[in-house]
C-alpha cells in the first residue's frame, strides 16, 4: 500500500553545493519554486552557523546534524535543523548528497504552514521513538526519546549505521527487517535497543517505506514494550508453572451455573488417565464416584454456587475405573470488576498418604508380632462395650489370659521360638473367638479377649474351656513340640465393674488367681477375690511404708563348725514388725516384694543392716565372724551392684571377706551366662558367695564347675525322714559333690540330733537350724560368740 510522504523540506545538491533537486516542502517552507533555485548554490539559501570567516562545504558536512537558517523568497530566515547525507556508498566520482530541513522552532502565523507543518512538536511529542533512516542504513531525523534510549549525542547518531543500536546475535536479522521495508514498503519487528552505557529495552518497530528529495528512505516508530513483555514473561513462567507441576490443575469457565472444562495440564492427564482433548466441555463431576464422600460433594457444590473457595477430601475415579483419594483445592477467578469467570482446582492424588495413614493407624492399634489388637485398641473398643453393657443390661466378658512357663520357652528354645509361639496362638485365638469379639495382644505373653454379648456365666465358661484347649495344644516349631499352657482370668460387666478400670483389675486379678493355683486353669472374678485383691494392694502399700519407716529388723541365725562346734557365722534373716499385726516371717511378704520390686529397696537395706552389724562386732572385738545375706535375683541383675555393694562396704569399713551372699540355684539358672558375669564381679570385689537350696533347681555340673561360689548349701527339704525310703541318698551326693568340687558343704534347717548325726558322720562342714539356736538378735549373737557358746560333741 502507497503511503503519503511525511512533508519535510529536503532537497539534493552536488558536492559543490549546487542544488539539483527541490521538493514541494521546500517550496512551501521557502516560497521558491523548484526551478528558481534549481542550479543555484545551496549555501546562498542555507546559512550554517559557522565561525566568521570560515567556509565549510557540503561534502564536509556530510553524515551530521547542524543548525541553520532557512532564507525564504519573502526575506524571512526559518531557524532548521539540517541532517546532511550522502546519497551512496560509493566514494568515487562526484557524490551528491540530501539535506533535509526539519524546523526547530514554530513556524510564523500563516494559515498554511500551521495546518501543514506542525511535524518537529508531533514527531517531539510522540509517545514513542521516532526515526527516518536513509538508503545507507543512517539515521536522517530522530526525536529526544530515540535519542535518550540510546545514551547517545547527535553526531554520534548521525554518523553510526542504525544496527550497531542492536545486539551483535540479530543485527543481521534487523537489517533484513529494514531491507523487507524498502522492498515491500513496511514491515514489523521487535527487539532491544541497547544504550551506549547499557540501558535495555525491548521496542514493537514499524516502518514505512517513504521518499526524501526523491530518494527512499525508511521512517518508523517504536513502542517500548518492556514492561509488556516482563508481564507476558511472567505469563509463560505461570504457564509453565501450570504445565510442570506434579499436582493435577483443571480450570473451568463458568456457563450459565456449569462449570466446564477448559484447560487441564499433564499432572492431570497422568494421575486420572483422561486427556484434554477428550473431556474440554465436561463439567469435572464426571469423574465422582456414585454414593462415597456425598457430603463432601455438596459442600462443593454450596461453595461453587456461592463463587467461593472450598477444600475438600474426596474420593474420584480415574479413566481405568481405580478410585483415588483427592486433595482437591478450588478457588475462583474474578475479572477486575469482580465477575467470577473461572475456576481453578488444584488436585493432589493423596492415595498413598492415606494409605499411609491407615498402615500408621493399624500400627499404633495393632501389635506388630500377631497382628491383634493391642492396649490402645483395647481400652477403645472396652469403653464402648462396657457403656453399652450399662445402658442396655447385656453382660460382656472381659479375659486375660497369660501363657505359663513362656520364658522357659524362650530360654531354652530360642526368642524366633517363642515368636513363632506367640504368632501361632494368636492365630488359634482369632479362629476360636466370633468375629464381633476382640482379641488382643497387651505385653509379652499376655492376650486379652473382649467378648460381647453372652447370656450367662456358663456360657462364658464353655468359651474360655475351648480357648483353653485350644492354646494348650502342642505347637511345632522347626521339628520340635513346644506344649503351651494358659492361666485365664475373667471378669463379666457390668457385675463386676462398671468402668473400664474396675473391669480390667477385675480380670487381671483373676488371672493372678489362677496361676496361684497351679496355672492352665480358669478363674472368674468374685467378691471375695476382690477382697483378697484389695488386701493384697493394702499389704503392697504396708511394706513400701514400712521399708521407709524402718518397721524391719534382722534377726542372725548362727552357722557352726561341724568339727568344732564353734560359732564362726550366722545367716542375716529380715522379720517385719508390723504394726497392729506383730512380728510377720519372710514367707508372708518375701513374694509380695518379688512381684513389685520392693525386694531391691528391702535388699538394699538388708546389706547395710548386715553391714552395720559386722561393724558393730568388730568394735566389739569380734573379727572373725561371717555375716550371709540372701541376694534377690532383681539384686543380682541390677549392672551397678558390685558398684554399689563396694560402696557400701567402704562405707562401713567392712572387709569383703566377712560378707556371704547367698543365691539360689533357680536364679542362676535362669540365665547362666548373666549370672556368670555377675558373679565373677562379685568374687573380684573379695566377698564370699554361696548357692542356697542346692538340689532343688536344675543346675548342670558344668555351669554348677564353673560358678566361682565358695559354698553350696543343702535345703532343708532333703534332711526331713533320712532313713526313710533311701532319704539320705541327695543329701549325702550333694556333700560328695561338694567336696569333690572343694566347696564347703552347709546344712539349713537342722532340727534334731539325729539330723546332726547324719551330717557329721558324712563330713558335712557347717549347720544352722533351731537345733542349735534359731534366728537371735545382734547383741545376743554377739554375747553367743563372746562366751564361745560351742554345739555339743
Amino acid at each position: 500500500m502507497k503511503r503519503a510522504p511525511i512533508p519535510l523540506a529536503a532537497c539534493a545538491v552536488d558536492p559543490d553545493g549546487t542544488i539539483l533537486r527541490w521538493s514541494r516542502a521546500c517550496e512551501q517552507f521557502t516560497g521558491y519554486p523548484a526551478a528558481e533555485v534549481r542550479g543555484k548554490a545551496v549555501q546562498d539559501l542555507l546559512l550554517f552557523d559557522s565561525p566568521r570567516g570560515a567556509t565549510v562545504s557540503i561534502a564536509t558536512r556530510a553524515d551530521t546534524a547542524a543548525l541553520a537558517e532557512l532564507v525564504c523568497a519573502d526575506g524571512r530566515k526559518l531557524p532548521v535543523r539540517v541532517t546532511v547525507s550522502p546519497e551512496s556508498l560509493d566514494q568515487e566520482g562526484g557524490q551528491n548528497f540530501s539535506l533535509v530541513m526539519l524546523p526547530v522552532e514554530p513556524l510564523p502565523p500563516r494559515p498554511a504552514l500551521i495546518r501543514e507543518l506542525p511535524i518537529g512538536d508531533i514527531i517531539e511529542d510522540l509517545p514513542c521513538v521516532f526515526y527516518v533512516i536513509d538508503e545507507t542504513g543512517h539515521l536522517m531525523l530522530w526525536n529526544r526519546l530515540l535519542q535518550d534510549a540510546l545514551q547517545r549525542t547527535p553526531e554520534e547518531l548521525h554518523c553510526t549505521e542504525v544496527k550497531y543500536f542492536y545486539d551483535e546475535e540479530i543485527r543481521g536479522e534487523v537489517a533484513q527487517f529494514f531491507i523487507d521495508a524498502l522492498a515491500h514498503g513496511e514491515s514489523t519487528h521487535e527487539a532491544d535497543l541497547v544504550g551506549k552505557y547499557g540501558r535495555r529495552a525491548t521496542y514493537m518497530f514499524h516502518c514505512c517505506r517513504t521518499y526524501l528529495a526523491g530518494k527512499p528512505c525508511i521512517f518508523g516508530t517504536g513502542l517500548d514494550i518492556s514492561a509488556r513483555k516482563q508481564v507476558e514473561h511472567g505469563l509463560r513462567v505461570r504457564e509453565r508453572a501450570l504445565y510442570s507441576s506434579v499436582n493435577a490443575i483443571v480450570i473451568t469457565v463458568c456457563d450459565n451455573g456449569n462449570h466446564l472444562i477448559e484447560y487441564v495440564n499433564p499432572a492431570f492427564e497422568q494421575i486420572t488417565g483422561y486427556m484434554l482433548e477428550e473431556i474440554k466441555g465436561r463439567d469435572p463431576r464426571f469423574m465422582r464416584v456414585e454414593g462415597c464422600d456425598v457430603h463432601e460433594h455438596e459442600r462443593i457444590r454450596s461453595a461453587l454456587k456461592r463463587k467461593e473457595s472450598v477444600r475438600s477430601v474426596l474420593r474420584n475415579a480415574r479413566k481405568n475405573g481405580e478410585i483415588f483419594w483427592n486433595d482437591l483445592r478450588i478457588d475462583p477467578v474474578a475479572t477486575v470488576d469482580g465477575d467470577v469467570t473461572h475456576f481453578v482446582a488444584v488436585i493432589s492424588d493423596v492415595t498413598e498418604a492415606r494409605h499411609y495413614e491407615r498402615r500408621l493407624h493399624h500400627l499404633a492399634h495393632h501389635d506388630p508380632l500377631t497382628g491383634l489388637a493391642n492396649r490402645t485398641l483395647l481400652l477403645d473398643r472396652l469403653r464402648f462395650a462396657v457403656d453399652f453393657s450399662v445402658r442396655h443390661g447385656v453382660t460382656g466378658a472381659l479375659a486375660f489370659l497369660d501363657l505359663d512357663n513362656f520364658k522357659h520357652i524362650n530360654d531354652n528354645f530360642g526368642h524366633d521360638a517363642g515368636d513363632a509361639v506367640l504368632r501361632e496362638i494368636a492365630e488359634r485365638l482369632r479362629t476360636t473367638m466370633r468375629e464381633d469379639d476382640l482379641v488382643a495382644r497387651i505385653g509379652g505373653d499376655e492376650f486379652v479377649l473382649l467378648i460381647h454379648e453372652q447370656p450367662t456365666q456358663r456360657h462364658v465358661g464353655d468359651l474360655l474351656e475351648r480357648v483353653r484347649r485350644s492354646v494348650s495344644a502342642p505347637v511345632l516349631v522347626g521339628g520340635r513340640e513346644i506344649i503351651p499352657g494358659t492361666s485365664i482370668g475373667v471378669s463379666l460387666f457390668p457385675q463386676d465393674g462398671d468402668n473400664v478400670d474396675r473391669v480390667m483389675r477385675a480380670a487381671d486379678a483373676a488371672m493372678y488367681h489362677a496361676k496361684s493355683l497351679g496355672k492352665n486353669n480358669i478363674q472368674f472374678y468374685s467378691a471375695e477375690l476382690g477382697q483378697a485383691m484389695h488386701q493384697h494392694l493394702l499389704l503392697q502399700a504396708s511394706l513400701s511404708r514400712a521399708i521407709r519407716n524402718d518397721e524391719m529388723v534382722l534377726g542372725y541365725q548362727p552357722k557352726v563348725d561341724l568339727r568344732t562346734g564353734k560359732v564362726i557365722g550366722a545367716e542375716a534373716l529380715v522379720r517385719w514388725n508390723r504394726p497392729e499385726h506383730g512380728e510377720q516371717q519372710p514367707d508372708s511378704f518375701i513374694p509380695m516384694a518379688e512381684e513389685t520390686g520392693l525386694i531391691v529397696p528391702l535388699g538394699e537395706w538388708v546389706i547395710q543392716e548386715a553391714c552395720r552389724t559386722l561393724k558393730s562386732l568388730a568394735a566389739a572385738g569380734i573379727c572373725d565372724l561371717v555375716i550371709s545375706v540372701n541376694l534377690s535375683a532383681r539384686q543380682l541383675r541390677q549392672r551397678d551392684f558390685a558398684k554399689r555393694l563396694a560402696a557400701t562396704l567402704g562405707r562401713y569399713g567392712v572387709a569383703p571377706e566377712h560378707l556371704e551372699l547367698e543365691v539360689t540355684e533357680s536364679q542362676l539358672m535362669d540365665n547362666p551366662a548373666d549370672a556368670m558375669d555377675a558373679l565373677k564381679q562379685l568374687k573380684e570385689l573379695g566377698v564370699r558367695l554361696s548357692i542356697d537350696d542346692f538340689g532343688t533347681g536344675y543346675s548342670s555340673l558344668s555351669h554348677l564347675r564353673k560358678f566361682p561360689v565358695d559354698y553350696i548349701k543343702i535345703d532343708r527339704s532333703f534332711l526331713s525322714d533320712l532313713y526313710a525310703d533311701d532319704h539320705a541318698v541327695i543329701p549325702r551326693a550333694i556333700i560328695a559333690l561338694g567336696h569333690n568340687l572343694r566347696l564347703q558343704v552347709v546344712a539349713e534347717g537342722v532340727e534334731t540330733e539325729e539330723q546332726l548325726s547324719f551330717l557329721r558322720d558324712h563330713g558335712c562342714d557347717q549347720m544352722q537350724g533351731f537345733y542349735f539356736s534359731p534366728a537371735i538378735p545382734c547383741e545376743r549373737l554377739k554375747d553367743m560368740v563372746r562366751r564361745d557358746t560351742r554345739l555339743s560333741a
